[in-house]
């Protein structure tokens, strides 16, 4: 699982969740790192717990909201967008493949004897489910 966020300065930044609880906030002693003066040095925080994502709010000053709505905790599912401050993080299921990769794994698949209809069909297939 994915959080993808973009820095008022324009960087697009994201961070592969794992197991391990994640802190977001202003502070530089935070997981995650927004320098967003709408949002608290501590502001919210996610952790893995039987199979799914939680966010918790840490009381920040403005609120976390998860697609718009205000929440102290809530539970994540791809394609949720929590805002922290001004700044918008987007939960997501699944690493996507850079254009190179997905390029060479074509490539691959088609001198193996795919046909380009087949794999196409395939990479849809997958992207459904994630």
């Amino acid at each position: 699982m994915l959080l993808r966020y973009v820095l008022p300065d324009g960087q697009h930044r994201e961070y592969k969740l794992g197991d391990k609880p994640v802190t977001i906030g202003r502070s530089s002693e935070v997981d995650i790192s927004i320098p967003d003066r709408m949002a608290s040095r501590m502001h919210c925080g996610i952790s893995f717990l039987n199979g799914a994502y939680f966010l918790r709010d840490f009381k920040s000053r403005n609120g976390t909201l998860v697609n718009e709505q205000a929440v102290e905790v809530a539970r994540l599912r791809p394609g949720d967008r929590i805002r922290a401050g001004d700044t918008v993080l987007v939960f997501e299921g699944h690493e996507r493949k850079g254009q190179d990769t997905a390029l060479m794994e074509m490539q691959d698949a088609m001198a193996k004897g795919k046909g380009y209809n087949t794999i196409l069909h395939e990479i849809i297939d997958e992207e459904g489910k994630g």
